[in-house]
């Protein structure tokens, strides 16, 4: 990674706080969504939107010298980005944007937690549905390749233990439909699952558990366990107990497979998983990146075998996995 060279930079880094919060006020208001029936000047659209008509124009043009928006004359549009990803629609990144401006208020707290304290409680009522379709807006690309990836055999048990949205669930019940698919997560966010399920009309090929996995009953036993996007909540002796519980699930020639953020060996790269892993010591009281080889150890001090890590692809995501016997 190349290092930082000068003053400019720096403040570059240091103002970067706006730009996002440029992205996330326009993406709250609805702006993408209602550019996206055609350009439009700033007085109509904030009657549109009901809000201030001076000051939405200020931020239109930040999103126009950002390049999120065009404009011509006195009528802004959609840039190719914000059509695609910031406007309503099948690929939009909505939620997981939401989900990322919920978090702001936990980073102002990144200080207090690295010199000791705990986590501050309490959080909007709309985290945790912003946060669980915010995993939709990350995964539905990488499901299709993981479900393609993992093939199911005719009457196999899956489970997708802590499966928030069940994206990776349904394609592979959709890819496999004589498996038999499972979901297990916490009750508020099965709540969450439910509804997506039903908008996807997947309602009756995943089957859902709701519990806390740290300390409820997993069922099972399973031929194969998806564990994506976990460990990193949780603190080495927790994933470790997870991991043998999982374990204790599993039929005999079952297998499991673990999809993190993997940082290198060094654990100063790649960016990616780096800085996600500060993320996490800002948002949990033990959680951080694990490198492959430490993901590695992990599942086979649980008792799995042949254990093995796939290459990670460009933004530091791989995937680890072991066999039950």
């Amino acid at each position: 990674m190349a290092s930082m060279r000068t003053v400019e930079e720096l403040m570059e880094m240091a103002h970067g706080y706006q730009r996002s919060m440029a992205l996330f006020t326009a993406v709250r208001l609805g702006v993408f969504s209602a550019l996206s029936s055609g350009p439009c000047d700033a007085a109509r659209l904030a009657r549109r939107l009901s809000v201030d008509p001076k000051r939405l124009s200020i931020l239109l043009n930040a999103l126009v010298a950002i390049g999120l928006l065009g404009r011509q004359g006195r009528e802004y549009r959609n840039g190719k980005i914000a059509s695609r990803f910031l406007a309503e629609g099948p690929r939009s990144k909505r939620s997981i944007l939401l989900h990322h401006l919920d978090c702001y208020g936990e980073w102002t707290g990144l200080e207090r937690k690295v010199r000791g304290a705990g986590r501050k409680k309490g959080a909007d009522p709309e985290y945790q549905e912003n946060f669980i379709r915010g995993m939709e807006d990350n995964s539905r690309d990488r499901a299709v390749r993981v479900a393609r990836e993992f093939p199911l055999r005719d009457g196999e048990r899956l489970l997708d233990l802590g499966g928030g949205p069940g994206t990776y669930a349904v394609e592979w019940a959709n890819r496999y439909p004589s498996a038999r698919v499972a979901l297990f997560d916490l009750p508020e966010t099965i709540r969450i699952t439910r509804k997506i399920l039903e908008e996807k009309g997947a309602t009756g090929k995943v089957s859902v558990r709701k519990g806390d996995f740290t300390s409820d009953p997993l069922g099972g036993p399973y031929d194969f366990v998806w564990i994506s996007q976990i460990l990193h909540a949780f603190s080495e002796r927790e994933c470790l107990r997870l991991l043998r519980k999982v374990r204790r699930s599993m039929a005999p020639k079952g297998h499991v497979a673990v999809q993190e953020f993997l940082l290198d060996e060094g654990k100063t790269s790649p960016p990616g998983p780096a800085c996600f892993s500060l993320h996490m010591v800002a948002v949990t009281e033990g959680g951080r990146s694990y490198t492959a080889g430490e993901t590695a150890v992990l599942l086979a001090a649980s008792g799995f075998r042949e254990v093995r890590a796939r290459p990670a692809d460009s933004a530091g995501v791989g995937i680890v996995t072991g066999r039950a016997g």
